[in-house]
């Protein structure tokens, strides 16, 4: 029996919601700082939607290289979470259902395609706080608990 994944938000009464996969990295360096991705709306974990005939993993790559100009290096999974949202001024009920992994950044072999976005490295504690989405948070909070699994 596959076990409910943890699910954020509020559902607006009368949305009708679209499920919207993505995949998400929880990279931490050497100094314990989380990598982010800054765009004008705010802070996201690296990584995004899953494109029709995609895999996970093979989106993850595909939007770390196009945030960040990097590769990634996935380690393992660390779980799964979603989050209702309503997009694009309220037109759009979303429930985004992120698989997330613990990676690494690989060596960039590009410049990035979205200039509006800028990789940060921040301490744990303040990405936990400027994260957007709370399902984000939340893989944030499972890998500090199983980092030693």
């Amino acid at each position: 029996m596959k076990m409910p994944i943890p699910q954020f938000g509020k559902r607006v009464p009368g949305g009708v919601y679209i499920d919207r996969p993505g995949a998400y990295a929880v990279i931490v360096n050497g100094r314990g700082e989380v990598a982010l991705i800054r765009v004008p709306q705010g802070y996201f974990l690296p990584g995004g939607g899953i494109d029709p005939n995609e895999d996970a993993l093979t989106a993850l790559a595909r939007e770390v290289r196009e945030e960040t100009g990097h590769e990634v290096q996935v380690v393992r999974e660390l779980g799964w979470s979603a989050q209702f949202l309503v997009a694009r001024h309220e037109e759009l009920f979303l429930n985004k259902v992120g698989q997330f992994f613990v990676a690494r950044l690989g060596p960039k072999t590009q410049e990035a395609h979205e200039v509006d976005h800028s990789l940060e490295w921040l301490p744990m504690a303040e990405a936990k706080k400027r994260l957007r989405h709370e399902f984000q948070v939340w893989a944030l909070e499972r890998f500090e608990s199983t980092q030693d699994t």
